[in-house]
Protein backbone atom coordinates (compact mmCIF):
# COMPACT_ATOMS: atom_id res chain seq x y z
CA UNK A 1 0.00 0.00 0.00
CA UNK A 2 1.60 3.54 -0.88
CA UNK A 3 1.67 5.02 2.87
CA UNK A 4 4.28 1.74 4.06
CA UNK A 5 5.48 1.67 0.87
CA UNK A 6 6.80 5.35 0.36
CA UNK A 7 8.01 4.98 4.17
CA UNK A 8 10.37 2.28 2.99
CA UNK A 9 11.79 4.27 0.14
CA UNK A 10 12.16 6.95 2.84
CA UNK A 11 14.61 4.60 4.96
CA UNK A 12 16.24 2.85 2.13
CA UNK A 13 17.96 5.75 0.18
CA UNK A 14 20.86 7.94 0.77
CA UNK A 15 22.63 10.70 -0.92
CA UNK A 16 24.80 13.93 -0.26
CA UNK A 17 25.08 17.27 -2.29
CA UNK A 18 26.84 20.90 -1.20
CA UNK A 19 30.57 21.48 -0.56
CA UNK A 20 30.85 22.18 3.45
CA UNK A 21 33.11 24.93 5.07
CA UNK A 22 36.80 22.80 5.35
CA UNK A 23 37.60 21.31 9.06
CA UNK A 24 40.42 23.65 10.22
CA UNK A 25 42.27 19.92 11.36
CA UNK A 26 44.26 18.28 8.83
CA UNK A 27 43.79 15.10 8.33
CA UNK A 28 41.23 12.65 10.18
CA UNK A 29 41.16 10.36 13.04
CA UNK A 30 38.00 7.92 13.79
CA UNK A 31 37.69 6.03 16.66
CA UNK A 32 34.05 3.33 16.94
CA UNK A 33 33.86 1.52 19.86
CA UNK A 34 32.10 -1.87 19.93
CA UNK A 35 30.38 -3.60 23.23
CA UNK A 36 31.38 -6.53 23.83
CA UNK A 37 32.86 -7.39 19.97
CA UNK A 38 35.56 -9.95 20.09
CA UNK A 39 37.23 -8.37 16.30
CA UNK A 40 40.79 -7.03 16.93
CA UNK A 41 41.10 -6.26 12.98
CA UNK A 42 38.82 -3.85 11.16
CA UNK A 43 38.23 -2.11 7.78
CA UNK A 44 36.98 1.56 6.70
CA UNK A 45 35.18 1.30 3.21
CA UNK A 46 33.20 4.12 1.85
CA UNK A 47 30.54 4.00 -1.08
CA UNK A 48 31.95 4.85 -4.88
CA UNK A 49 28.45 5.16 -6.11
CA UNK A 50 27.08 1.42 -6.07
CA UNK A 51 30.69 -0.29 -5.26
CA UNK A 52 32.59 -0.79 -1.95
CA UNK A 53 36.18 0.37 -1.77
CA UNK A 54 38.57 -0.29 1.17
CA UNK A 55 39.77 3.42 2.82
CA UNK A 56 41.60 2.15 5.39
CA UNK A 57 42.33 -0.74 8.29
CA UNK A 58 42.86 -0.29 12.15
CA UNK A 59 44.06 -3.29 14.21
CA UNK A 60 44.81 -3.70 17.96
CA UNK A 61 42.21 -3.32 21.12
CA UNK A 62 39.89 -5.25 20.38
CA UNK A 63 36.10 -4.16 19.93
CA UNK A 64 37.98 -1.29 19.11
CA UNK A 65 38.80 0.30 16.09
CA UNK A 66 40.68 3.70 15.30
CA UNK A 67 41.64 4.89 11.73
CA UNK A 68 43.72 7.89 11.27
CA UNK A 69 45.61 9.39 8.35
CA UNK A 70 47.41 13.02 7.53
CA UNK A 71 44.59 14.08 4.48
CA UNK A 72 41.35 14.04 5.51
CA UNK A 73 38.86 11.65 3.88
CA UNK A 74 36.64 12.31 0.95
CA UNK A 75 32.93 13.28 2.31
CA UNK A 76 30.56 10.80 2.22
CA UNK A 77 28.63 7.73 3.84
CA UNK A 78 31.60 5.10 4.80
CA UNK A 79 31.34 2.14 6.66
CA UNK A 80 33.07 -0.04 9.38
CA UNK A 81 33.68 -3.61 8.82
CA UNK A 82 34.50 -6.77 10.41
CA UNK A 83 37.38 -8.97 9.92
CA UNK A 84 35.41 -11.15 7.52
CA UNK A 85 35.05 -8.00 5.45
CA UNK A 86 31.56 -7.80 6.91
CA UNK A 87 29.79 -4.62 7.50
CA UNK A 88 28.76 -3.57 11.16
CA UNK A 89 27.96 0.10 10.86
CA UNK A 90 27.48 3.22 8.44
CA UNK A 91 28.35 6.48 9.58
CA UNK A 92 28.70 9.73 7.79
CA UNK A 93 32.26 11.45 7.28
CA UNK A 94 31.76 15.32 7.12
CA UNK A 95 33.41 18.28 7.13
CA UNK A 96 34.43 17.28 10.89
CA UNK A 97 36.53 14.53 10.79
CA UNK A 98 37.96 13.91 14.64
CA UNK A 99 35.40 11.89 16.24
CA UNK A 100 34.15 9.23 18.32
CA UNK A 101 31.35 6.79 18.14
CA UNK A 102 30.17 4.54 20.51
CA UNK A 103 27.76 1.33 20.65
CA UNK A 104 26.40 -0.79 23.39
CA UNK A 105 25.48 -4.56 23.13
CA UNK A 106 22.81 -4.24 20.47
CA UNK A 107 24.35 -1.63 17.88
CA UNK A 108 20.83 0.08 18.59
CA UNK A 109 21.10 3.44 16.93
CA UNK A 110 19.49 5.43 19.80
CA UNK A 111 22.10 4.01 22.10
CA UNK A 112 25.23 5.38 19.77
CA UNK A 113 27.14 8.16 21.98
CA UNK A 114 28.54 10.50 19.65
CA UNK A 115 31.47 12.51 20.05
CA UNK A 116 32.68 15.25 17.90
CA UNK A 117 30.29 14.98 14.68
CA UNK A 118 27.43 16.61 14.41
CA UNK A 119 26.60 14.86 11.00
CA UNK A 120 26.59 11.45 13.12
CA UNK A 121 24.61 12.62 16.04
CA UNK A 122 21.80 13.77 13.81
CA UNK A 123 22.49 10.65 11.60
CA UNK A 124 22.39 8.11 13.89
CA UNK A 125 19.08 10.16 15.63
CA UNK A 126 17.36 9.58 12.59
CA UNK A 127 17.93 6.02 11.89
CA UNK A 128 16.32 5.76 15.47
CA UNK A 129 13.28 7.67 14.79
CA UNK A 130 12.97 5.75 11.59
CA UNK A 131 13.50 2.46 12.89
CA UNK A 132 11.06 2.92 15.94
CA UNK A 133 8.33 4.16 13.17
CA UNK A 134 8.72 1.57 10.98
CA UNK A 135 7.83 -0.94 13.61
CA UNK A 136 4.75 1.39 14.78
CA UNK A 137 3.72 1.48 11.02
CA UNK A 138 4.01 -2.77 10.87
CA UNK A 139 2.02 -2.77 13.76
CA UNK A 140 -0.62 -0.31 12.38
CA UNK A 141 -0.30 -2.52 9.13
CA UNK A 142 -0.78 -6.15 10.64
CA UNK A 143 -4.31 -4.12 13.09
CA UNK A 144 -5.19 -3.15 8.88
CA UNK A 145 -5.01 -6.57 7.61
CA UNK A 146 -7.56 -7.88 10.18
CA UNK A 147 -10.11 -5.00 9.61
CA UNK A 148 -11.29 -5.31 5.74
CA UNK A 149 -14.97 -4.66 6.58
CA UNK A 150 -14.40 -2.04 9.05
CA UNK A 151 -13.86 1.21 6.69
CA UNK A 152 -14.32 3.51 10.00
CA UNK A 153 -11.32 2.03 12.16
CA UNK A 154 -9.29 1.57 9.19
CA UNK A 155 -8.89 5.40 8.67
CA UNK A 156 -8.56 5.82 11.95
CA UNK A 157 -5.34 3.42 11.56
CA UNK A 158 -4.47 5.12 8.31
CA UNK A 159 -4.83 8.49 9.70
CA UNK A 160 -2.20 7.39 12.28
CA UNK A 161 0.69 6.29 9.65
CA UNK A 162 -0.03 9.42 8.03
CA UNK A 163 0.80 11.13 11.50
CA UNK A 164 3.66 9.00 11.77
CA UNK A 165 4.87 9.94 8.12
CA UNK A 166 4.08 13.53 8.63
CA UNK A 167 6.46 13.28 12.16
CA UNK A 168 9.33 12.29 10.42
CA UNK A 169 8.91 14.52 7.05
CA UNK A 170 8.67 17.51 10.24
CA UNK A 171 12.48 15.87 11.97
CA UNK A 172 13.80 15.60 8.17
CA UNK A 173 12.89 19.53 7.77
CA UNK A 174 13.62 20.96 10.88
CA UNK A 175 17.31 19.26 10.86
CA UNK A 176 17.74 20.96 6.93
CA UNK A 177 16.14 24.09 8.55
CA UNK A 178 18.40 24.80 11.44
CA UNK A 179 21.65 23.07 10.18
CA UNK A 180 22.21 24.10 6.12
CA UNK A 181 25.80 23.30 6.57
CA UNK A 182 25.62 19.75 7.31
CA UNK A 183 26.70 16.76 5.32
CA UNK A 184 23.67 15.41 6.69
CA UNK A 185 21.43 18.06 5.44
CA UNK A 186 22.81 17.15 2.33
CA UNK A 187 21.64 14.19 2.14
CA UNK A 188 18.12 14.65 3.51
CA UNK A 189 17.98 17.24 0.55
CA UNK A 190 19.49 14.43 -2.03
CA UNK A 191 17.01 12.27 -0.56
CA UNK A 192 13.92 14.08 -1.71
CA UNK A 193 11.72 13.08 -4.63
CA UNK A 194 9.01 15.62 -6.23
CA UNK A 195 5.83 16.49 -4.09
CA UNK A 196 3.03 16.58 -6.91
CA UNK A 197 0.69 19.00 -6.07
CA UNK A 198 -2.85 18.05 -5.21
CA UNK A 199 -4.22 20.14 -7.98
CA UNK A 200 -2.70 17.88 -10.69
CA UNK A 201 -3.58 14.54 -8.77
CA UNK A 202 -6.07 14.15 -11.63
CA UNK A 203 -4.48 14.93 -15.08
CA UNK A 204 -1.94 12.21 -15.19
CA UNK A 205 -0.13 13.81 -17.66
CA UNK A 206 0.94 16.99 -16.05
CA UNK A 207 1.64 15.06 -12.90
CA UNK A 208 4.22 13.01 -14.86
CA UNK A 209 5.65 15.96 -16.86
CA UNK A 210 5.89 17.81 -13.04
CA UNK A 211 7.50 14.82 -11.26
CA UNK A 212 10.33 14.60 -14.18
CA UNK A 213 10.87 18.06 -14.55
CA UNK A 214 11.52 18.36 -10.52
CA UNK A 215 13.30 15.27 -10.44
CA UNK A 216 16.82 16.23 -10.02
CA UNK A 217 15.96 19.71 -8.57
CA UNK A 218 17.50 18.68 -4.64
CA UNK A 219 19.86 16.63 -6.35
CA UNK A 220 23.08 18.77 -6.48
CA UNK A 221 25.13 16.80 -9.96
CA UNK A 222 27.90 19.58 -9.41
CA UNK A 223 28.63 17.76 -5.90
CA UNK A 224 31.22 14.77 -6.25
CA UNK A 225 30.75 13.63 -2.84
CA UNK A 226 27.54 12.10 -4.51
CA UNK A 227 29.62 9.37 -5.56
CA UNK A 228 30.10 8.92 -2.16
CA UNK A 229 27.19 7.41 -1.49
CA UNK A 230 25.06 4.53 -3.22
CA UNK A 231 22.30 7.35 -4.53
CA UNK A 232 23.83 8.62 -7.59
CA UNK A 233 23.28 4.90 -9.44
CA UNK A 234 19.75 4.27 -8.39
CA UNK A 235 18.56 7.45 -8.80
CA UNK A 236 20.15 7.25 -12.75
CA UNK A 237 18.23 4.04 -13.18
CA UNK A 238 14.88 5.43 -11.85
CA UNK A 239 15.20 8.41 -13.94
CA UNK A 240 16.05 6.55 -17.16
CA UNK A 241 13.44 3.34 -16.66
CA UNK A 242 10.71 5.07 -15.57
CA UNK A 243 10.89 8.74 -16.78
CA UNK A 244 12.73 8.85 -20.33
CA UNK A 245 11.48 7.32 -23.36
CA UNK A 246 13.96 4.11 -24.60
CA UNK A 247 14.49 5.89 -27.44
CA UNK A 248 18.39 7.21 -28.90
CA UNK A 249 17.70 10.61 -29.60
CA UNK A 250 15.25 11.26 -25.84
CA UNK A 251 18.31 9.70 -24.31
CA UNK A 252 20.82 11.68 -25.82
CA UNK A 253 19.10 14.51 -25.10
CA UNK A 254 18.94 13.57 -21.32
CA UNK A 255 22.66 12.46 -21.24
CA UNK A 256 23.67 15.87 -22.04
CA UNK A 257 21.04 17.62 -20.04
CA UNK A 258 22.20 16.07 -16.73
CA UNK A 259 26.16 16.08 -17.54
CA UNK A 260 25.27 20.07 -17.76
CA UNK A 261 23.74 19.93 -13.96
CA UNK A 262 27.57 19.26 -12.94
CA UNK A 263 28.51 22.65 -13.76
CA UNK A 264 31.79 21.51 -15.32
CA UNK A 265 32.69 19.29 -12.72
CA UNK A 266 35.09 17.07 -13.81
CA UNK A 267 34.73 14.71 -11.08
CA UNK A 268 31.06 14.12 -11.91
CA UNK A 269 31.35 14.64 -15.53
CA UNK A 270 33.62 11.96 -16.09
CA UNK A 271 31.60 9.57 -13.73
CA UNK A 272 28.56 10.62 -16.05
CA UNK A 273 30.21 10.08 -18.97
CA UNK A 274 31.53 6.85 -18.28
CA UNK A 275 28.54 5.51 -16.57
CA UNK A 276 26.58 5.71 -20.14
CA UNK A 277 29.21 4.29 -22.11
CA UNK A 278 28.70 1.24 -20.03
CA UNK A 279 24.95 1.14 -20.73
CA UNK A 280 24.93 2.14 -24.70
CA UNK A 281 28.28 0.57 -26.30
CA UNK A 282 26.25 -3.10 -25.64
CA UNK A 283 22.46 -1.40 -25.60
CA UNK A 284 20.06 -4.23 -24.25
CA UNK A 285 17.67 -2.20 -26.99
CA UNK A 286 17.85 -1.92 -30.48
CA UNK A 287 19.13 1.56 -31.56
CA UNK A 288 20.85 2.74 -28.26
CA UNK A 289 23.91 2.30 -30.03
CA UNK A 290 23.71 5.94 -31.44
CA UNK A 291 23.90 6.91 -28.05
CA UNK A 292 27.46 5.62 -27.49
CA UNK A 293 28.40 7.29 -30.93
CA UNK A 294 27.37 10.66 -29.56
CA UNK A 295 29.13 10.47 -26.14
CA UNK A 296 32.30 8.97 -28.23
CA UNK A 297 32.07 12.36 -30.52
CA UNK A 298 30.55 15.19 -27.70
CA UNK A 299 32.71 13.92 -24.83
CA UNK A 300 35.62 11.69 -25.77
CA UNK A 301 37.01 13.12 -28.89
CA UNK A 302 36.66 16.82 -27.61
CA UNK A 303 39.00 16.03 -24.67
CA UNK A 304 36.18 16.50 -22.26
CA UNK A 305 36.56 13.18 -20.21
CA UNK A 306 39.79 13.57 -18.04
CA UNK A 307 40.47 9.83 -17.20
CA UNK A 308 40.90 8.08 -20.10
CA UNK A 309 44.09 7.06 -21.51
CA UNK A 310 45.51 7.94 -24.90
CA UNK A 311 44.96 4.18 -26.09
CA UNK A 312 41.79 3.48 -24.56
CA UNK A 313 40.35 7.02 -26.36
CA UNK A 314 41.73 4.80 -29.48
CA UNK A 315 39.64 2.51 -29.18
CA UNK A 316 36.37 4.05 -28.22
CA UNK A 317 36.61 5.96 -31.15
CA UNK A 318 37.53 3.04 -33.22
CA UNK A 319 34.77 1.31 -31.97
CA UNK A 320 32.13 4.17 -32.84
CA UNK A 321 33.30 4.49 -36.24
CA UNK A 322 32.48 1.48 -36.67
CA UNK A 323 29.19 1.90 -35.04
CA UNK A 324 28.18 5.12 -36.56
CA UNK A 325 28.11 3.26 -40.42
CA UNK A 326 25.39 1.16 -39.57
CA UNK A 327 22.80 2.89 -36.84
CA UNK A 328 19.40 2.19 -37.03
CA UNK A 329 17.61 5.30 -38.81
CA UNK A 330 20.28 5.78 -41.49
CA UNK A 331 20.58 4.80 -44.88
CA UNK A 332 22.54 0.92 -45.02
CA UNK A 333 25.88 1.20 -46.63
CA UNK A 334 26.34 -0.06 -49.83
CA UNK A 335 27.87 -3.51 -50.21
CA UNK A 336 28.83 -4.68 -53.64
CA UNK A 337 30.00 -8.67 -53.22
CA UNK A 338 30.64 -11.35 -55.61
CA UNK A 339 27.83 -13.84 -55.86
CA UNK A 340 28.50 -17.57 -57.06
CA UNK A 341 28.33 -17.06 -60.86
CA UNK A 342 31.24 -14.84 -60.30
CA UNK A 343 29.62 -11.66 -60.44
CA UNK A 344 29.26 -8.57 -58.21
CA UNK A 345 25.73 -8.11 -56.96
CA UNK A 346 24.41 -4.91 -54.80
CA UNK A 347 21.28 -5.59 -52.30
CA UNK A 348 20.10 -1.76 -53.76
CA UNK A 349 19.53 -3.95 -57.14
CA UNK A 350 15.97 -5.49 -54.94
CA UNK A 351 13.24 -3.42 -55.58
CA UNK A 352 10.97 -4.38 -52.70
CA UNK A 353 9.64 -2.83 -49.28
CA UNK A 354 11.77 -4.63 -47.29
CA UNK A 355 15.19 -5.96 -47.72
CA UNK A 356 17.00 -8.44 -45.01
CA UNK A 357 20.64 -8.38 -44.78
CA UNK A 358 22.19 -11.37 -42.60
CA UNK A 359 25.85 -12.01 -42.54
CA UNK A 360 26.45 -16.04 -41.61
CA UNK A 361 28.77 -18.67 -42.47
CA UNK A 362 27.66 -22.00 -43.33
CA UNK A 363 29.89 -23.75 -40.95
CA UNK A 364 27.80 -21.89 -37.96
CA UNK A 365 25.29 -24.12 -36.69
CA UNK A 366 23.16 -21.10 -35.18
CA UNK A 367 23.50 -19.85 -38.51
CA UNK A 368 22.24 -22.46 -40.22
CA UNK A 369 18.74 -22.28 -37.75
CA UNK A 370 18.70 -18.35 -38.41
CA UNK A 371 19.07 -18.72 -42.02
CA UNK A 372 16.28 -21.71 -42.22
CA UNK A 373 13.68 -18.96 -40.01
CA UNK A 374 14.57 -16.30 -42.63
CA UNK A 375 13.93 -18.80 -45.84
CA UNK A 376 10.24 -20.06 -43.78
CA UNK A 377 9.29 -16.17 -43.63
CA UNK A 378 10.52 -15.94 -47.43
CA UNK A 379 8.60 -18.46 -48.72
CA UNK A 380 5.66 -17.28 -46.95
CA UNK A 381 5.22 -14.18 -49.32
CA UNK A 382 3.23 -12.34 -46.26
CA UNK A 383 5.68 -9.16 -47.04
CA UNK A 384 7.00 -8.14 -50.10
CA UNK A 385 10.89 -8.60 -49.05
CA UNK A 386 14.06 -9.81 -50.33
CA UNK A 387 17.10 -11.25 -49.00
CA UNK A 388 20.95 -10.44 -49.57
CA UNK A 389 22.89 -13.07 -47.58
CA UNK A 390 26.15 -11.92 -47.14
CA UNK A 391 28.74 -15.60 -46.27
CA UNK A 392 31.92 -14.35 -43.93
CA UNK A 393 34.14 -17.69 -45.38
CA UNK A 394 36.77 -17.88 -48.43
CA UNK A 395 35.37 -21.49 -48.68
CA UNK A 396 33.73 -20.84 -51.69
CA UNK A 397 33.34 -24.46 -52.63
CA UNK A 398 31.86 -25.54 -49.19
CA UNK A 399 29.53 -22.32 -49.29
CA UNK A 400 27.86 -22.97 -53.05
CA UNK A 401 27.32 -26.49 -52.31
CA UNK A 402 25.64 -25.56 -49.25
CA UNK A 403 23.26 -22.74 -50.91
CA UNK A 404 23.08 -25.42 -53.68
CA UNK A 405 21.66 -28.15 -51.06
CA UNK A 406 19.40 -25.91 -49.59
CA UNK A 407 18.03 -24.28 -52.35
CA UNK A 408 17.20 -21.02 -50.87
CA UNK A 409 16.14 -18.08 -53.67
CA UNK A 410 18.08 -15.29 -52.52
CA UNK A 411 20.91 -13.11 -53.44
CA UNK A 412 23.55 -14.93 -51.76
CA UNK A 413 27.73 -13.31 -52.00
CA UNK A 414 30.52 -14.18 -50.18
CA UNK A 415 32.25 -10.63 -48.22
CA UNK A 416 35.79 -11.78 -48.89
CA UNK A 417 35.65 -10.22 -52.51
CA UNK A 418 34.27 -7.41 -52.76
CA UNK A 419 34.52 -3.84 -54.41
CA UNK A 420 33.12 -1.63 -51.45
CA UNK A 421 34.31 -1.53 -48.24
CA UNK A 422 34.85 -4.69 -46.17
CA UNK A 423 31.79 -5.50 -44.63
CA UNK A 424 33.07 -5.88 -41.24
CA UNK A 425 33.72 -2.51 -40.72
CA UNK A 426 30.52 -0.98 -42.40
CA UNK A 427 28.56 -2.87 -40.45
CA UNK A 428 30.12 -3.45 -37.64
CA UNK A 429 30.53 -6.96 -38.39
CA UNK A 430 32.66 -9.40 -35.18
CA UNK A 431 30.74 -12.15 -35.18
CA UNK A 432 27.64 -14.30 -36.98
CA UNK A 433 24.97 -14.46 -37.30
CA UNK A 434 24.22 -10.65 -37.62
CA UNK A 435 20.35 -9.52 -39.35
CA UNK A 436 19.65 -6.17 -40.40
CA UNK A 437 16.29 -5.08 -41.69
CA UNK A 438 16.06 -2.43 -44.24
CA UNK A 439 13.29 -0.57 -45.72
CA UNK A 440 11.73 0.59 -49.32
CA UNK A 441 14.53 3.62 -49.71
CA UNK A 442 17.15 0.48 -48.07
CA UNK A 443 17.35 2.52 -44.76
CA UNK A 444 18.13 0.73 -41.79
CA UNK A 445 14.91 0.35 -39.87
CA UNK A 446 15.86 -3.35 -37.67
CA UNK A 447 19.55 -4.19 -36.47
CA UNK A 448 21.34 -7.27 -34.15
CA UNK A 449 17.74 -9.00 -34.33
CA UNK A 450 17.17 -12.41 -34.34
CA UNK A 451 15.58 -14.07 -37.44
CA UNK A 452 12.05 -14.29 -35.13
CA UNK A 453 11.89 -10.89 -34.63
CA UNK A 454 11.89 -9.75 -38.17
CA UNK A 455 8.54 -10.26 -38.66
CA UNK A 456 7.75 -8.00 -35.76
CA UNK A 457 9.98 -4.99 -37.22
CA UNK A 458 8.36 -5.00 -40.32
CA UNK A 459 4.53 -5.33 -38.86
CA UNK A 460 5.59 -2.43 -36.58
CA UNK A 461 6.94 0.12 -38.95
CA UNK A 462 5.40 2.92 -40.66
CA UNK A 463 5.59 2.80 -44.29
Amino acid sequence: MKYILRLLLLILTFGSTNLQSVCSQSGYEIQINLKNNNDSIFYLANYYADKFLISDTSSGKTGSAVFTGQNQLKQGIYILANQKKEKVIEFLVGAEQFFMISFSDDLNPENAVIKGSADNQLFFEHIGKVNKVFSQVQQIQAELSKIENEPDKKDVLIAKIDSLNKNIADFRLSIIENNPDLLFTKILLAMQEPEIPAELNDDKEAAFKFYKNNFWKTFDLSDERLLMTPLLPRKLENYFTQLVLPVADSIIMETDYLISLTRENQTMIDFLVWHFVSEYQTPKIMGLDKVFVHLADTYFSTGKVSNVTSSVLENIMDRANKMRNALVGNPAPDLMLIDTTGNFRSFRELNSDFTILIFWDQTCSHCKNEMAIVDELFSSKKYDLNVYAINSTNDFDAWKKYIDDKKYQWIHVNGTKSITQDFHNLYDIYSVPVIYVLDKNKTIIGKRIGAAQIEGIIQNWDK
